[in-house]
């Protein structure tokens, strides 16, 4: 569970718990309070240690310790405890006397002097610790929120390179339709229609339903089918139901899109084969097409393939399996993702 609290409450929680602390490490000496004016006394008495405290925590140690400046930093904190120790002395004596209903005598010298400067010494101690470790859980979470903002950005931007480049191969692709046959241009614009809609409104999303995914996917296939006159040899296999499962938006289109871009007609003619198989916990995605011998010396990776892999880094860190596989006339892609 994540408890998120604002920053307010999580300023008066410390202060709490640095109070409970402080009475905790304290416990030895209630056994010493027997009356209200014991107890006054002591909260009295306990008011220089936070003096102490305070005056490290909120500025003693971010205005000069935070910033090297060592030397002013030791002669301020022993000055401080130094004067806050004398003041305590004769505060505490002219309390006790009021308390006591005694006559005043003030008593001073250097044993009362440095005994009250190490309490005080302690206390300035837990100042500073409880600072360095603050400013510390600090700056981690400004760090991990700064790179949440870094990596979000990134992933936009990726987004933003794959979605042009598949679609101007998919335009591509009509233009060449639009010219020796209408219908199936017309066809093919219904379809692009679809993946358009799932482009734009879609992948701005961190994840979208599984099964809108495995629609666009047959979209997409039916699409690319169009240039060709045999669909058989264009398979697309779904093992196992999409359920309430998420999935990042336009994982898998641009490896078909890959497939069909380096096969060819004769390489399409010869099979592509597409499989999704959905687990319980995991997805595992299969891509297999032939290349075309003129094809086949070009890099079949591309601009594409090299976002999705950053895309699954940044998506998937150490939660998915990406695998590569090419010879002369063959491309493999197999994905393993482990969902949550």
């Amino acid at each position: 569970m994540n408890l998120t609290y604002p920053k307010g409450t999580q300023t008066l929680l410390f202060h709490l718990f640095v109070l409970s602390l402080a009475l905790v490490i304290d416990l030895p000496n209630f056994g010493l309070i027997k009356t209200w004016g014991d107890l006054a006394y002591y909260f009295l008495s306990r008011v220089f240690l936070l003096i102490a405290f305070y005056t490290n925590y909120c500025w003693l140690v971010p205005r000069y310790l935070a910033n090297k400046k060592i030397a002013p930093f030791i002669v301020i904190l022993v000055g401080v405890i130094a004067l806050t120790t004398f003041i305590g002395v004769f505060t505490l004596q002219i309390a006790h006397s009021f308390i006591k209903g005694e006559h005043l005598i003030l008593h001073y010298n250097i044993h009362m002097q440095l005994s009250g400067m190490i309490a005080l010494f302690v206390a300035s101690a837990f100042g500073i610790m409880f600072r360095v470790l603050t400013s510390w859980y600090d700056e981690m979470q400004r760090r991990s929120i700064s790179e949440k903002e870094k990596l979000k950005s990134e992933l936009s931007l990726l987004k933003a390179q794959v979605n042009p480049h598949f679609l101007f191969n998919t335009l591509n692709n009509i233009d060449t339709l639009i010219t020796s046959d209408q219908a199936k241009a017309s066809e093919s614009l219904i379809k692009l229609s679809s993946l358009l809609r799932y482009v734009i409104y879609d992948t701005v999303e961190e994840t979208v339903p599984l099964q809108k995914e495995i629609e666009q996917i047959r979209a997409y296939i039916d699409l690319q089918s169009l240039r060709y006159n045999s669909r058989s040899s264009i398979q697309f296999e779904l093992y196992g139901e999409a359920g309430n499962k998420m999935i990042a938006p336009m994982l898998f289109i641009p490896f078909i899109e890959n497939a069909f871009k380096h096969s060819g007609s004769a390489g399409v003619m010869k099979g592509i084969s597409i499989r999704l198989s959905i687990l319980e916990h995991a997805l595992e995605f299969i891509c297999h097409n032939h290349i075309a011998s003129s094809l086949a010396q070009n890099d079949s990776g591309g601009f594409g393939l090299e976002n999705i892999k950053k895309r699954l880094n940044l998506q998937y860190p150490n939660c998915h399996e990406l695998i590569i596989e090419q010879t002369n006339d063959s491309f493999l892609v197999s994905i393993k993702i482990v969902l949550s």
